[in-house]
């Protein structure tokens, strides 16, 4: 069997709990705008998670933009509480919701001592999709600032799932896809490019904050990022 000698990992429900710090601020934001004297929260985020649901199947079938989901939804949604939102005050609610997102998170002491135990032993990298101020904030607040190679989509100007994003690492690393682990929550942004093009896979198994249940998955996978820590050595 070839060494695992690289690890690239996926950030967002990969090396920390994303969905969960994405629940509370959005409960925050909600409130915080007084969204909450028109409708329960329960409520609206039933509605939002329907309407988000829908919108990524036309952004599936190349009917709509990833970059124009965020504001769709959130306009969809609030428009069936009478609100009509502008693209201005879209801007405004994610922002300030990024603002409780940064606040929520913080460092796993456990997880930070196993990325430094395995800094020696293997390249590791981040492949993450987002914009490039947030994601490197929340690697700050995580205590992971300077310790990955950072390839984010926001400074690429490529994305995951497309084959371009997995091989821009590859060649500018000068790595081997046979000796390279790909670490994510994504079947299909991070999992199966990476299996096309030869790279071994872990799925961190997560559930998304959209999601109704787990996908089916028979491939190597594991509960949590400390989970894939301790197995590492036996991989």
């Amino acid at each position: 069997m070839t060494k695992i000698k690289n690890l690239i990992f996926d950030l967002d429900n990969t090396l920390y709990d994303f969905s969960k710090v994405w629940k509370i601020s959005n409960k925050l934001v909600f409130e915080y705008l007084e969204y909450d004297k028109l409708t329960t929260y329960e409520e609206f985020f039933k509605l939002y998670k329907s309407v988000n649901n829908k919108l990524v199947k036309e952004v599936l079938k190349g009917n709509l933009k990833i970059i124009d989901l965020r504001n769709k939804r959130l306009m969809l949604t609030l428009e069936q509480f009478g609100v009509n939102l502008t693209e201005e005050d879209c801007k405004f609610y994610y922002d300030k919701q990024f603002e409780f997102i940064l606040a929520l998170i913080e460092p796993d002491e456990e997880v930070n001592n196993w990325i430094d135990k395995n800094r020696d032993k293997y390249k590791m990298i981040i492949l993450t999709n987002g914009k490039s101020k947030e994601q490197r904030m929340k690697l700050r607040k995580l205590g992971l600032e300077d310790v990955f190679k950072l390839y984010i989509s926001g400074e690429k100007c490529i994305s995951k799932p497309k084959e371009g994003a997995f091989l821009n690492v590859l060649e500018s690393e000068e790595i081997l896809p046979e000796e390279t682990m790909m670490i994510g929550d994504s079947l299909y942004h991070d999992i199966n490019p990476a299996k096309k093009l030869g790279m071994k896979t872990c799925l961190v198994e997560k559930k998304w904050h959209f999601d109704d249940e787990l996908k089916v998955y028979t491939g190597y996978k594991v509960k949590n990022i400390k989970q894939f820590f301790t197995e590492l050595d036996k991989l």
